[in-house]
């Protein structure tokens, strides 16, 4: 251990950190801080040397697990060579984490036609929103509902969870404030439903006499309602990150035929799903389509340093040659998170860390299987690679706890929440594992985490849903409410 680290007063520094930042998730009063000394592989470690093993993946970002030794040896090498050049001048890093994804990892397709770097997942879907409308000339954008497609302003117009349209939520939960963006911008976007929304009683799903989902078909009247020549973009998740789903195996190829159709683009949100989360590349190409345009973020560096990026297809990237394009982030493309992004995709490349969680995922769900078999409280649970859906329901009624699901707010009491329960209870364990919907996890590491990193994971999550069906966390929250 070096000296510095041992120097760290780590009193002064949660004081520092209690006075001096914004929160984020908690009121003032509710924040306690979580100092983390260091990382390693799938684990935080704090200060007395605690070692939580992280099955949130920090925010599913970690693609490559915890500092990697040949990503920061590239980091260090870069730094002795540059500070700092923006994205007009060439580098070779730049450049050739172009080529890696277009040639090297997305080479069997004829589609991509050119990237664009930024610093993170929301300023490329930013980008991306802003491709689409020049490209096609056209206003609107279609999203869903509980998207998440990140925190910025056009990307928070098209994120449609409740609780992280980036509002505010007071203590007693009085104040609930959604973001309201400038309103040409807000009414420039139409909601479409969640890719599950019209089920039958026995929860399938509704189609029509042609094989055609009932939220597809209905994505489909409401563009022609509005009218294609206003329609820019339908954007989508593969799989929805924060609001937890996986959409059925048809939608995605559903979504491509009909956005074709009608002449829309499709972009499709790869900043959680992308670089091998879900045991391929990319999340479309488990549905044998190709979109016109991905985002990129997360896995693109395994967050060693911020990095985004968008793809666009090759007729998009001829249009965008003919123009000038005034438009500039000026970390866009900065020297030393390219040579990240490099080193981090190339060791993803020689180890082949996309067949490993392909694998690990595998693993996983024949952990689910025996964990559903013994917990009624496990419903549904689906998923691929380092990315798994869990939903967890009242193993009486089978019913979901929390009523409003994904349209709930951050002003609910947390000992309410299934799945702050399971977290507090798996961290007892050394586990973090949870979710950040009521009723669903989500669960994720590092594409390279060990059999037996997901064996104690596993397990933590056993002892925490036996508490969940204990119902002894009602029984507390009632003597609670009576005294």
């Amino acid at each position: 251990m070096s000296l510095t680290v041992q120097k760290i007063n780590w009193e002064q520094v949660k004081e520092w950190d209690r006075k001096y930042l914004m929160r984020t998730f908690s009121t003032q009063n509710e924040y306690q801080p979580v100092p983390i000394e260091s990382t390693e592989g799938d684990y935080l470690i704090m200060p007395d040397g605690t070692r939580l093993l992280d099955f949130f993946n920090q925010l599913y970002c970690v693609n490559l697990g915890q500092k990697n030794q040949k990503v920061n040896a590239a980091i260090k090498e870069a730094l002795d060579r540059y500070g700092f050049v923006w994205d007009t001048y060439a580098t070779d890093y730049k450049a050739k984490a172009a080529k890696i994804i277009i040639e090297d990892i997305l080479g069997d397709e004829d589609w991509p036609g050119k990237v664009r770097f930024v610093s993170t997942g929301s300023e490329a879907v930013e980008t991306a929103l802003n491709i689409a409308r020049l490209y096609t000339n056209r206003p609107l954008v279609v999203t869903r509902e509980h998207d998440y497609h990140g925190w910025t302003g056009g990307a928070a117009t098209v994120t449609r969870l409740r609780s992280y349209r980036s509002g505010l939520v007071g203590e007693n939960s009085e104040s609930f404030s959604a973001q309201i963006p400038g309103s040409s911008y807000n009414s420039a976007v139409l909601m479409a439903p969640s890719p599950n929304m019209f089920q039958d009683s026995d929860g399938n799903l509704l189609k029509d006499e042609n094989g055609e989902l009932l939220s597809v078909k209905y994505t489909r009247r409401m563009i022609e309602n509005y009218g294609p020549e206003q329609v820019a973009a339908v954007i989508t998740e593969v799989s929805q990150g924060a609001g937890s789903a996986m959409p059925p195996y048809e939608y995605i190829p559903q979504i491509r035929k009909m956005t074709k159709e009608l002449g829309v683009l499709w972009i499709n949100d790869e900043v959680l799903t992308g670089f091998g989360r879900t045991g391929k590349w990319f999340g479309y190409q488990h549905y044998g389509v190709q979109p016109d345009i991905i985002t990129m973020g997360k896995g693109l560096s395994s967050s060693s340093l911020p990095a985004g990026a968008v793809l666009v297809s090759k007729e998009i990237a001829a249009f965008m040659d003919k123009h000038r394009w005034e438009s500039v982030s000026t970390y866009a493309g900065h020297p030393v998170a390219m040579a990240a992004v490099c080193a981090n995709l190339e060791v993803m490349m020689e180890e082949n860390f996309v067949e490993q969680a392909k694998d690990s995922g595998e693993y996983i769900r024949s952990k689910l299987e025996l964990l559903q078999e013994k917990h009624k409280s496990i419903g549904n649970f689906d998923g691929y690679g380092l990315l798994w859906i869990v939903d967890i329901v009242n193993a009486k009624t089978k019913t979901p706890y929390v009523k409003l699901d994904r349209n709930f707010t951050h002003g609910m009491n947390p000992n309410q929440i299934p799945t702050q329960i399971i977290m507090k209870k798996a961290l007892e364990k050394g586990v973090l594992i949870g979710g950040v919907m009521p009723n669903t996890m989500r669960i994720g590491a590092s594409l390279n985490v060990s059999r037996g990193d997901i064996d104690k994971a596993m397990d933590a999550l056993d002892y925490a849903l036996d508490y969940l069906e204990s119902g002894e966390w009602q029984a507390l929250e009632h003597h609670h409410h009576h005294h």
